[in-house]
């Protein structure tokens, strides 16, 4: 019986032994110890480990969550495919079915070179037609311009017109059609059903002829002005403005402008301008008070009183 008595007696203390052990590691290893210990454990400073972390060699890392990966999200994408096409769209009409008459024009060369004579020289200007966007109309001829309007509409045959009114230069109502492209060069025919005649103008770039001042040029203080004559009996206005620089600029009611270069005398201004070719013309002129005299015309400074009341 002694023997079964130490026997049980060992026993129990080894199994009580093993549990003392395993509370002890179950604490220190942050599993399921007792309270007593993981209340000890916290009040000497050491903390179980939390949800989310795992023990690596008794250090405790984050678990790291995989970010998640930026996207452009589908209705942003479908977005930018309708701005494509509709740009590459845009871009294919204008390029290949661009039937607008806005742009500038010159009239169709269909002479040789022999034929033309003198209008393929470098002293020789061409004519432009401009037509903008809000209906405004132009002519150039060298330095002169031409300013008017034009209404687009269409004929009782169906047709497309046009209707011009450019004082001086060109005026009335015609049929046009417009083809080509930027690669091939566009054309824009003019005609008129009434005398049966047409034009052929080509779509072109518009160069304005240069001229450099004269040589020995010296700006007038007293007449380095913008001179202005207001005819009351017509409500319309004509203007010489002299610049420093040895240019000039000269406007008729707002529909016709000219610019060029100019030099003169005590008595006499000499204007040179583009018309067909370089052209020359001689102003009379005298200073009367704060007045100038042009060809018999009495010009005020822009800022003074009118032509008529000086």
């Amino acid at each position: 019986m002694s023997d079964n008595k130490d026997f049980l007696t060992s026993e129990s203390e080894a199994e009580k032994k093993v549990n003392f052990d395993t509370d002890t590691i179950n604490n220190n290893g942050g599993l399921n110890g007792s309270a007593d210990l993981q209340n000890q454990g916290q009040n000497a400073g050491f903390n179980p480990p939390q949800q989310g972390y795992v023990p690596y060699y008794n250090h405790y890392a984050p678990v790291q969550t995989p970010k998640k990966k930026s996207f452009v999200q589908l209705p942003i994408i479908i977005s930018l495919a309708i701005v494509v096409v509709a740009a590459l769209t845009f871009l294919v009409l204008i390029m290949f079915f661009n039937t607008s008459i806005v742009g500038d024009w010159t009239v169709k060369v269909t002479a040789t070179a022999d034929e033309a004579g003198s209008s393929d020289s470098d002293d020789a200007a061409q004519s432009y037609y401009c037509f903008e966007y809000g209906g405004k109309a132009s002519v150039y001829l060298g330095t002169m311009k031409m300013v008017g309007t034009y209404t687009l509409g269409t004929s009782d045959e169906g047709t497309n017109t046009i209707t011009v009114s450019i004082p001086s230069a060109l005026e009335g109502t015609f049929e046009y059609d417009v083809t080509g492209n930027i690669f091939t060069g566009r054309t824009l025919v003019l005609t008129d059903s009434y005398y049966g005649q047409s034009v052929d103008l080509v779509s072109t770039k518009l160069i304005i002829p240069r001229l450099e001042p004269y040589e020995d040029f010296k700006p007038n203080d007293q007449l380095c002005e913008k001179w202005v004559f207001n005819d009351s009996y017509y409500n319309s206005s004509v203007s010489y403005e002299f610049k420093e620089n040895g240019t000039f600029e000269f406007s008729e009611a707002d529909t016709f402008y000219l610019e060029g270069v100019y030099t003169y005398t005590d008595d006499t201004i000499t204007l040179k301008y583009y018309g067909t070719e370089p052209t020359t013309t001689e102003l009379s002129y005298q200073f009367v008070d704060s007045t100038i005299v042009i060809n018999g015309l009495q010009y005020v400074k822009e800022t003074n009183s009118t032509g008529d009341e000086a």
